[in-house]
């Protein structure tokens, strides 16, 4: 939905889904953006298998799965003719959750925690044009894998979304998902504690209160604390610094903060804000197109 080729489905009109094949890389560090990559495929350079295990490729790009691991391989160059190369590799501790979660109540959008907490470890090389030498960047850390998909166009039945995941002590995470419907309706709620990768509380209807509003360079207002109470638990979730901004999407580092399960619980992680009605605009799309590498 990123790309403005989107629209073409938004509208209407005829689109087959393996001609809008797309990679999607950022890289942040110390809270910046540090590398950007945005690629469209062709129809001839994507493999996809229809039956399990996982198995996807883009050109030279692929992501394939088995026996709790996930292999990420990427190769790619980007509009700057910055060249990527990375490998990979996220290991959940226990099998992907199911089923996935209607995220409106006519289920027309899904949404899947697959990965709620898992680990993952790789390396990930960058090499700028007309530089002999490059950057390499090897860690190991904790992960986080889930998976949106539905109806087109977002922006009928979507107002707008936040999303938030931190990471907790003890191999703990909490996740937010909270979903605003066009027209006004009933927001549609989804808070989420894991233990050690094991989900111990799913609240399908948690109180959520969005407070202190802040606005970014295009203009675009969301909510940078959201108050969520869930039975004997109650979690801060407080957006921070922005670590990528467009008209129509906000992405932070995000803190929060768990009560009720004892002494309370800090951690560290990532937030989003989604507007989709924005994507349509054509100003928006035509920036949006600047940025994608054609295969």
């Amino acid at each position: 939905p990123f790309s403005p080729y989107y629209r073409r489905s938004a509208l209407g009109l005829p689109a087959d889904p393996f001609h809008h094949n797309a990679l999607f890389f950022a890289l942040y560090q110390e809270g910046r953006l540090h590398a950007y990559h945005f690629t469209r495929f062709p129809p001839g350079q994507v493999e996809a298998k229809e039956a399990l295990p996982l198995d996807l490729r883009f050109g030279e790009n692929r992501l394939a799965a088995g026996q709790g691991k996930w292999h990420l391989t990427l190769s790619d160059e980007n509009a700057n003719c910055r060249h990527l190369e990375a490998a990979l590799t996220f290991t959940a501790p226990l099998p992907v959750l199911s089923p996935p979660e209607a995220v409106l109540p006519e289920a027309s959008h899904f949404w899947l925690p697959a990965a709620p907490f898992c680990r993952v470890a790789g390396q990930v090389i960058l090499r700028e044009a007309h530089n002999p030498g490059s950057e390499v960047i090897t860690f190991s850390g904790t992960g986080y894998h889930d998976h949106n998909w539905g109806r087109l166009p977002f922006a009928s039945e979507i107002r707008d979304w936040y999303w938030a995941r931190a990471a907790l002590s003890g191999e703990q995470a909490v996740i937010l998902y909270h979903v605003r419907p066009r027209g006004g309706g009933t927001a549609v709620s989804h808070f989420l504690l894991f233990e050690r990768g094991r989900m111990v509380r799913h609240d399908a209807a948690p109180q959520v209160h969005l407070s202190r509003p802040a606005i970014n360079a295009f203009g675009t207002v969301y909510a940078t604390r959201m108050e969520v109470i869930s039975g004997e638990c109650s979690v801060r979730f407080e957006f921070g610094a922005r670590l990528d901004s467009a008209p129509f999407y906000v992405r932070v580092l995000c803190r929060a903060t768990l009560n009720g399960q004892g002494e309370a619980e800090i951690g560290e992680g990532i937030g989003e804000y989604l507007r989709p009605r924005m994507m349509s605009w054509p100003l928006v799309a035509s920036a949006m197109k600047a940025r994608i590498v054609e295969r």
